[in-house]
């Protein structure tokens, strides 16, 4: 067989289907989910969210997470304050990866303003916590990441 330049047209052009075929297949299998389902409404609710992230940067004591990889459960510490009493709010523990990994919590402190988070359910991984309060009629929001 001579080697002219439509043979070589026809192995570049066979080459090229196969290398597009490829990377559909590829594409095929990756999941495109968005990060969250309603993003337009979290988008018109941004300016609520805004004035919870500017009350926690004025708090004098930030939440603290604490989570060791043995412990079956994450303490969450929130800050004390005489008058504010007991914090309310949600947790959500935000998977980067896949949002069918994603797991919400209602909780309520005790009166040391501490909450105990259970972490069986929870694949290794990178995680981000994202914790939403209400204490002494201020809502709060603060973000904080932890690996698994």
């Amino acid at each position: 067989m001579k080697f002219n330049w439509g043979t070589g047209l026809v192995i570049f052009f066979i080459l090229f289907i196969a290398t597009l075929g490829f990377v559909l297949y590829k594409s095929r299998q990756h999941d495109h989910s968005l990060v969250i389902d309603n993003y337009y409404d979290e988008d018109i609710k941004y300016q609520e969210h805004y004035n919870k992230v500017r009350n926690t940067t004025e708090l004098p004591v930030k939440v603290k997470v604490s989570y060791s990889s043995g412990d079956p459960q994450m303490v969450i510490f929130f800050p004390v304050d005489s008058t504010a009493g007991i914090a309310l709010g949600k947790i959500k523990l935000y998977n980067p990866v896949t949002n069918k990994a994603d797991k919400d919590y209602d909780f309520q402190t005790d009166a040391a303003g501490r909450y105990n988070n259970p972490m069986q359910d929870i694949t290794s991984g990178r995680w981000k916590i994202k914790i939403d309060w209400k204490q002494a009629g201020k809502e709060y929001y603060q973000e904080e990441e932890f690996i698994k």
